[in-house]
């Protein structure tokens, strides 16, 4: 813990001299990165900073109650341009590496900006940034965030309750996974003082799905493949039948949750065909295999428990089938 207050005395330093500060999250923005740029944004906004937050995509539907989707905005180059130049302070939250940036990634290569990077996915080195507040301990990013503002003596309203409470309820599948500690809830606790309708927002996050998304989920299970004995299933969704259902793109973790529902599930893997043809992966286990690891393998990364990547369209069906093998060892090494 004092390695990273050390960190947090150099950000809070960076911060203060700073005229603009830009803050983003990787692309595909989940309630994590969201709430961690959301409650990151609020506090230095309290604090009179010019502060800008820049998603890649629009904030998903999940997450419209959210207060901070009235306060950011969806990066456009010709609009956003010289908003980034006249940038001292760029801030990625949620991710440790600047491909998972999208378009925003050739931040990390622009001179006159101090770059940082707030994330609690574990990686190698100290990150990617000049200034690294990298916790894979830390139960999400949003979290990181929490205790910056605390250390910092930063009021707290809420909006930043609101966007932290997101954070750490999504991280930990709403308090289900094996990173859900006592602290957790603790935090859960004095977050939930700041006015939250916590029954409301569990409906939206878990309970808003559009019929298109129900469609999905049904043609996910229906196409499910079985491997070492139920240990292992996994599917895959062709780019046509988002076109014929009309979904541009949707949330995976519903999907994942009814795949790893079954008795003796361990691991799951969901392919999902993109417009260029490459495909997305979204992985996710007990804790064996080490989905992280595997991920790593196939130029990605995550967490023990749930990693990702994304396949080039020109190798996509040989490392689909690739991964699913590696996995499939994994689980039966004999």
């Amino acid at each position: 813990m004092a390695a990273i207050e050390a960190r947090f005395d150099e950000l809070r330093a960076t911060l203060e001299g700073a005229q603009r500060i830009v803050i983003s999250g990787h692309e595909k923005a989940d309630g994590d990165a969201v709430g961690a740029v959301g409650a990151l944004r609020r506090h230095l906004e309290i604090e009179d900073k010019d502060v800008h937050a820049l998603l890649l995509e629009p904030l998903n539907t999940r997450y419209g109650f959210m207060e901070f989707g009235r306060h950011y905005e969806v990066y456009d180059e010709a609009r956003h341009e010289a908003l980034l130049q006249s940038a001292d302070v760029f801030i990625m939250c949620d991710l440790s590496s600047w491909p998972r940036l999208g378009a925003l990634a050739g931040m990390g290569e622009r001179e006159g900006v101090t770059t940082v990077c707030i994330d609690h996915h574990p990686h190698e080195g100290d990150g990617p940034a000049d200034i690294n507040l990298v916790d894979a301990t830390a139960t999400a990013t949003g979290r990181i965030v929490w205790d910056y503002i605390n250390h910092v003596q930063g009021k707290v309203d809420r909006e930043i309750a609101e966007s932290v409470f997101v954070s750490i309820c999504t991280d930990t599948g709403w308090f289900r996974y094996a990173n859900t500690t006592a602290a957790v809830l603790e935090l859960a606790s004095i977050l939930s003082r700041y006015q939250l309708d916590v029954p409301e927002i569990y409906r939206s996050i878990y309970q808003s799905h559009s019929t298109a998304m129900l469609r999905l989920l049904g043609h996910a299970t229906r196409f499910m493949r079985e491997e070492c004995r139920g240990a292992f299933v996994w599917s895959l969704i062709r780019r046509e039948f988002m076109e014929e259902l009309d979904v541009d793109r949707f949330d995976v973790d519903p999907i994942l949750d009814v795949l790893r529902m079954g008795d003796g599930v361990q691991a799951v893997a969901l392919f999902t065909e993109q417009v260029d043809g490459g495909v997305s992966v979204s992985l996710r286990s007990r804790g064996v295999p080490d989905m992280n690891a595997i991920a790593r393998q196939f130029g990605g990364g995550g967490h023990v428990f749930s990693a990702g990547t994304t396949l080039p369209a020109n190798t996509a069906e040989h490392d689909i089938k690739s991964l699913v093998t590696v996995i499939r060892r994994t689980l039966r090494p004999d």
